[in-house]
């Protein structure tokens, strides 16, 4: 059984662990830019694609996507990638068919 102040030890590495992997992706954003790939009304459909394109290995920032029950964001969740990845992110959505080539003219 843990005990509380096991849990709050627990809790506070995780929190360490938290603002070090956050403020590792803010370095790593500040050396590629990101351009927006992909726009979602909805959450679950950006959640969707996102395991996709991660499964490709494609690394993806969610802007504008609210992971809060409280605060559900409908509209404007814009799917960015490195804008070195843009090329294999388009192809990847539209082999996925979440997007088709028309889409980015």
């Amino acid at each position: 059984m843990i005990k509380n102040s096991q849990k709050k030890v627990q809790g506070r590495e995780y929190l360490k662990k938290s603002v070090f992997l956050h403020s590792q992706t803010q370095l790593n954003m500040k050396e590629d830019s990101f351009i927006t790939v992909k726009t979602f009304n909805f959450p679950a459909d950006a959640t969707i694609v996102q395991t996709f394109m991660e499964m490709r290995g494609i690394e993806i920032y969610m802007k504008n996507m609210v992971s809060n029950r409280l605060a559900y964001t409908l509209g404007d969740i814009e799917m960015q990638v490195k804008q070195s990845d843009y090329e294999k992110a388009r192809e990847a959505l539209i082999e996925g068919g979440f997007a088709k080539p028309e889409d980015f003219q």
